[in-house]
């Protein structure tokens, strides 16, 4: 039984399996959670960190390298896609705040569109 059971632990095939289920599912798992817990980690970053190198630590099984791959993606988040940073390599320009005065021109345009096609 042991035999049985190591192998399909060590099997790619299997562990590949649990991970994609492991995904797929994640979601629904926090519906049953309650609404405490969704706070705890959507305001504690540490929790999250957690959470990142387990899901590293499935994938590979080895602690340095998940260690390794958990640095590396939160050099990625926070310093090159992080817009906020100096050392972002993609800047999202279609984002534009509107200024009050644009936004006062389009109100007056669409009491004008408004008027003329007789809608109140």
């Amino acid at each position: 039984m042991d035999i049985i059971l190591t192998s399909v632990a060590t099997s790619k095939i299997f562990n590949g399996f649990i991970m994609l289920l492991s995904n797929i599912g994640g979601r629904y798992i926090a519906l049953d959670m309650p609404t405490n817990i969704e706070y705890l980690f959507t305001n504690y970053f540490f929790l999250r960190i957690i959470v990142m190198f387990s899901i590293f630590f499935m994938a590979t099984r080895d602690i340095k390298i998940s260690v390794l791959l958990l640095l590396l993606f939160l050099i990625i988040i926070k310093f090159f896609i992080n817009e906020k940073s100096s050392f972002c390599l993609y800047k999202n320009d279609l984002k534009k705040n509107v200024s009050d005065d644009e936004y006062l021109k389009a109100q007056l345009i669409i009491k004008k569109y408004n008027k003329e096609n007789n809608i109140k």
